[in-house]
């Protein structure tokens, strides 16, 4: 019994040595940390499917009540949304499929392009909320603006 205490132990000691070591040299090589976000900053740009997320809002008709970039006109300020803001992203889907009942916001369930990208929408608007993307075009304006 006293054998196998110390084969754990020592098993235990070897495993803690490899993780510091592991984190250590991912320090030093600068290992970017992943978080939560749903987008990705990549060299100093958007990734591909937040890019994406960008031309369907663009391209969907979403700014012709909510404004350039979210920031509202008729509709509402996605940019200060609690469901985007809390990330509810099951709850922003829905209400893309199924609209809101009593509001100007319309089911968009039959629309193909919009049905395709609800994730990259999804990414576009959090990083808007986020403040990590400007209300304009997305080429012309840096990032953080």
């Amino acid at each position: 019994m006293k054998k196998a205490k110390l084969n754990l132990i020592n098993f235990y000691l070897l495993l803690m040595g490899l993780l510091i070591t592991v984190c250590a040299y991912a320090g030093n090589e600068g290992v970017v940390a992943t978080d939560d976000k749903p987008y990705k900053i990549i060299d100093g740009k958007i990734d591909s499917n937040t890019f994406e997320g960008w031309r369907t809002y663009n391209g969907g008709g979403c700014g012709q009540c909510h404004g350039p970039g979210g920031i509202g006109k008729s509709g509402k300020n996605l940019t200060e949304s609690p469901v985007i803001k809390n990330n509810d992203k099951e709850k922003f889907k829905g209400y893309i499929i199924n609209g809101v009942p009593n509001t100007l916001m319309k089911p968009h369930k039959n629309d193909g392009r919009v049905m395709r990208n609800l994730d990259n929408l999804y990414s576009y608007l959090k990083a808007r909320a986020d403040g990590v993307l400007g209300p304009n075009n997305l080429i012309k304006n840096p990032l953080g603006k």
